[in-house]
């Protein structure tokens, strides 16, 4: 169409008046007014407070990221977090997870939890300033932490007790951190009682570095807590003290602040009772036996021989049990000790009670001798069986072993040795006493018997009562 309207107009004037009315409109939108900033429609004021300011073209910024930065940019972890002329006072508790008791190696390990609360004053900011924000979670390694160790711990040079966890920080400066920590220090046992023995352990933590006036270790009001405690089989915790302590050294004139903790545990016993008490008890009934038996019977030496036998074997078990202490000795170490002892020396009275019993002798008992096992001392040693078959010996049937033992003669045989009168020997003379003597003897090695029965039951009630 404007190709048909330039022929019919003329077509250079045509494109001279369009190139006119281009200018003219291009000249218009320029100087046609732009609206201002303040014209602009506001954002809703929660979107303006949904993201910070200081980080506007960001989708993922947060509240956290912008408080974190401005508190730890100049942030120093190892400086104090206080003027030096201020204390930083530290709360410190424990909460028990789990104890454990090496006796051989005199070494207690604690599983628990740390806690410890102070203040830093590098820490504080205004949560209106921060979208509302009140707390932050750091981790251990980007703030100041007191450097609170063990000071008895078993570990050698390993002082780091504590484990890798995130300490809350409040607004106005207060961190928490409570770490699960792994705790071992050396006791000194006491298994004088065992196994009904109690231990007491000790734990000594305070600062490695800084003075009483530097950080000041004070101990959290609250009860310890026990309901998280996973129980040992062992051992159960009676009590757990708190203290804490204030120490002067001649190096320095400052205070050294440390807190102890003081564990009472209690040896958990039936299984000890049943394995140990009860085969004492059977050695003891055991050992008073070979003194009941008959005088002449060899069973005595077999029984005294089973009964040391089992007691060097519970001997042999303590030393596996037991560590070796070098101010004290177990008691029921000392108790099979002694028992060993004891057997012993009733093998060799039994040896000598049999030699008695069955040796026949020529030599009487003396006279003052059988007179008291024959009258109220052998009815109080439990004696009347022997003291009546040796009265029965005496009177009754020695008559009888007399005409038993006499030589039967042919007065009708033809005998040249019945000529010549023979001469009895003098065993032979005598030999018809001897019956009545052995039974003297007899009563003499059942009152010993009797008198080593009175003397090891007193031994065994004393050693009872010192153990109980």
């Amino acid at each position: 169409m404007f190709l048909q309207a330039g022929r019919t107009r003329g077509h250079p004037a045509f494109l001279i008046r369009l190139f006119a009315v281009a200018a003219s409109s291009c000249i218009l939108l320029l100087l046609a007014p732009h609206p201002t900033a303040a014209e602009e429609p506001a954002p809703p004021a929660a979107a303006a407070a949904a993201e910070p300011s200081s980080y506007p073209g960001r989708w993922n910024a947060t509240w956290t990221d912008r408080l974190k930065k401005d508190l730890l940019t100049s942030y120093d972890k190892f400086v104090r977090p206080a003027e030096h002329t201020n204390v930083t006072v530290v709360s410190i508790d424990l909460t028990l997870r789990h104890v454990e008791m090496d006796e051989l190696k005199a070494m207690m390990t604690v599983y628990c939890w740390v806690k410890m609360f102070w203040s830093d004053e590098k820490l504080k900011w205004n949560s209106s300033d921060y979208g509302g924000l009140s707390r932050l979670y750091i981790a251990d390694h980007e703030i100041w932490q007191p450097d609170i160790v063990l000071y008895n711990s078993a570990s050698g040079t390993e002082v780091d007790h504590y484990g890798n966890t995130h300490s809350i920080v409040h607004e106005d400066g207060m961190v928490l951190w409570v770490p699960p920590s792994l705790l071992r220090v050396f006791c000194d046992l006491d298994l004088r009682r065992w196994p009904f023995d109690r231990q007491t352990c000790v734990l000594r933590l305070g600062s490695w570095t800084y003075d009483g006036d530097q950080v000041d270790l004070q101990l959290d009001d609250t009860e310890a807590e026990m309901d998280l405690m996973v129980p040992n089989t062992q051992w159960e915790i009676v009590s757990m003290t708190r203290k804490r302590n204030v120490a002067f050294y001649s190096c320095c004139p400052e205070a050294y602040i440390d807190v102890t903790f003081t564990l009472t545990l209690q040896r958990r016993s039936p299984t000890y009772s049943a394995l140990v008490i009860v085969p004492g008890i059977a050695i003891v009934m055991l050992t008073l036996l070979v003194f009941l038996l008959p005088p002449d019977a060899g069973e005595k030496i077999l029984l005294g021989s089973c009964t040391a036998l089992i007691v060097c074997l519970f001997l042999l078990f303590f030393s596996q049990m037991l560590p070796a202490m070098a101010n004290h000795t177990p008691l029921i170490v000392t108790f099979y000790s002694i028992s060993l002892v004891m057997v012993t020396i009733s093998l060799a009275l039994s040896v000598a009670v049999i030699n008695m019993s069955r040796t026949l002798r020529l030599v009487n008992v003396p006279w003052r001798l059988k007179s008291a096992l024959g009258g109220r001392i052998g009815v109080c040693l439990g004696l009347g069986n022997y003291i009546r078959m040796a009265t029965a010996e005496q009177h009754g049937i020695m008559g009888h072993d007399d005409v038993r033992e006499q030589p039967l003669v042919d007065e009708a045989a033809d005998d040249d040795r019945h000529m010549i009168p023979m001469e009895r020997p003098e065993t032979e003379r005598t030999h018809r006493f001897r019956p009545t003597m052995h039974r003297d003897w007899v009563l003499v090695a059942a009152a010993l018997d009797r008198l080593a029965l009175i003397l090891y039951s007193l031994i065994f009630v004393i050693v009872a009562a010192a153990y109980v």
